[in-house]
C-alpha cells in the first residue's frame, strides 16, 4: 500500500498526484491521510486557532483530494480519511503498514522554497518504510528530467536505496545513474571503487535498466543535489557509512531533502528481494 499525507497545500497536491502515479505503477492501493492536530482547548479560545484545521475543513480537504484523483486516476483502489493527531506521528505510525509514504516538502506554513517543512523532516527521519518527499512542480521551461539518480557508498542503507532506485527506474522505463562521491581535495586522480561492483545482482534482476556509474571527487550531498536538477527522482539511504546509529538521518540524506529540486526518496535497510516487481508504466486520464 502507498500512503500519502495531505494538508490542503499546493505541495500536498503535488504529493497526492505523485503518490497516485506510484500506486498505479505498483498496482497497489492508495490511502490518503489528513492529520488534524487540535489543541487541548476549544479552537475559539486557543492562541494558535488560526493554524488549526476545523472539522469541516478537514472533511473538505479529504473530499477534494478524492474528487481530484477520481478525475485523473479513476483506476486506483483509493481510500481516504482524516485522523486527529500530530501529522508526523500519524504518518509515522501508518508507515508500519505501508510500502511507501509520500509527503509534500512544505505544509500550509511552508516558508521557503529551499527548505523542508517540519512534518516532511520528521516523517523522513522516523518512518520505517521508504519515504518520498515531493516539491511543487518545477519550471516547465527548466531542464528536462530524464532519469533516476541514487547515491551509493557501500552501506546497508545505500544498498537498499540502490535496490529501490532500480525498481523505480524500471517502472518508469528510465535510465539509472549510480553515483559514488568522495570528497578528497588532495587527490590528483580518482580510482574506481569496488563499491559499485556490489550492484551486480541488481543488474541481473533488472536487466532492462540502463545503468550509468559515476565516480566523483566531491562532497556527496552537493554532487547528488547538482545531479538531481535533471532527474525525475533522487534516491538516498537514510544513513551512510559514517553516520552514527543514534542519528536518524545522515548528513547526505538531510541535505538532499533540503536542497534537491526533484522528489527525494529516503530508504532504510531492507532486502531488495522484497521490492515490488514493477508493472508497465501507467498514465493518468488525459495525461
Amino acid at each position: 500500500m502507498v500512503i500519502v499525507g495531505i494538508d490542503g497545500s499546493e505541495d500536498g497536491r503535488h504529493a497526492l498526484h505523485w503518490a497516485a502515479g506510484e500506486a498505479a505503477r505498483r498496482d497497489q492501493p492508495l490511502r490518503i491521510l489528513h492529520a488534524v492536530a487540535f489543541p487541548d482547548r476549544p479552537l475559539e479560545s486557543s492562541p494558535v486557532a488560526d493554524t488549526m484545521v476545523g472539522l469541516d475543513e478537514a472533511g473538505r480537504i479529504v473530499d477534494d483530494a478524492v474528487a481530484d484523483l477520481g478525475r485523473t486516476w479513476p483506476q486506483i483502489d483509493l481510500t481516504a480519511n482524516w485522523i486527529v493527531g500530530t501529522p508526523w506521528a500519524v504518518l509515522t505510525r501508518a508507515a508500519t503498514e505501508s510500502d511507501l509514504i509520500v509527503v509534500g516538502s512544505h505544509g500550509r506554513r511552508g516558508i521557503g522554497a529551499g527548505l523542508m517543512g517540519s512534518v516532511a523532516a520528521d516523517v523522513a527521519q522516523r518512518a520505517t518504510c521508504p519515504v518520498v518527499v515531493v516539491r511543487a512542480a518545477r519550471d516547465p521551461h527548466g531542464p528536462d528530467q530524464h532519469g533516476v539518480v541514487v547515491g551509493i557508498d557501500g552501506s546497508e542503507a545505500s544498498m537498499a536505496a540502490t535496490g529501490f532506485a532500480f525498481a523505480a527506474a524500471s517502472a518508469r522505463r528510465l535510465p539509472l545513474t549510480v553515483v559514488h562521491a568522495v570528497w578528497d581535495p588532495t587527490a590528483n586522480g580518482y580510482e574506481t571503487p569496488d563499491v559499485v561492483d556490489k550492484i551486480g545482482s541488481l543488474r541481473q534482476r533488472w536487466p532492462e535498466v540502463g545503468v550509468h556509474a559515476r565516480y566523483e571527487n566531491g562532497r556527496p550531498a552537493r554532487v547528488l543535489t547538482d545531479l538531481s536538477a535533471e532527474a525525475d527522482l533522487l534516491v538516498v539511504g537514510a544513513r551512510g557509512c559514517t553516520a552514527a546509529t543514534a542519528v536518524l538521518l545522515g548528513s547526505v540524506s538531510r541535505n538532499a531533502l533540503q536542497q534537491a529540486p526533484c522528489p527525494v526518496a529516503v530508504v532504510r535497510g531492507f532486502a531488495h528481494e522484497d521490492l515490488p516487481v514493477p508493472t508497465p508504466a501507467v498514465q493518468p486520464v488525459g495525461g
